[in-house]
């Protein structure tokens, strides 16, 4: 049987008709290294600014049912509970854009 996707070895070998030495192949280990490197620090800043915003809608999310609560209990503090309330939301916003 012969192989549908050849060796790495055997391409390299077949382009300059020379065996491969052995650099060529930690070049290509160093190579891929790096890109699972790449990869890994990518996930790793994905995975933290979806933390974050799921911490900032959260915090919203409770800090609105705060506003909504207090609105009842002291009618007259409503424009105050309003303002705070936007003003966390921007910062989280501001916060979130700068990542």
């Amino acid at each position: 049987m012969t192989n549908i996707v050849p060796r790495l070895s055997d391409t390299i070998e077949g382009l300059h008709g020379r065996a491969v030495s052995g650099r060529v192949s930690k070049e290509v280990a160093r190579a891929i290294q790096r890109e699972h490197a790449r990869g890994a620090i990518v996930a790793a800043r994905l995975d933290a600014r979806a933390h974050a915003t799921r911490v900032g809608l959260l915090n919203t999310a409770m800090l609105s049912k705060d506003e909504e609560t207090l609105i009842q209990f002291a009618p007259l503090g409503e424009a105050r509970y309003k303002a705070l309330v936007d003003i966390y939301a921007m910062w989280a916003a501001g916060e979130l854009g700068q990542l």
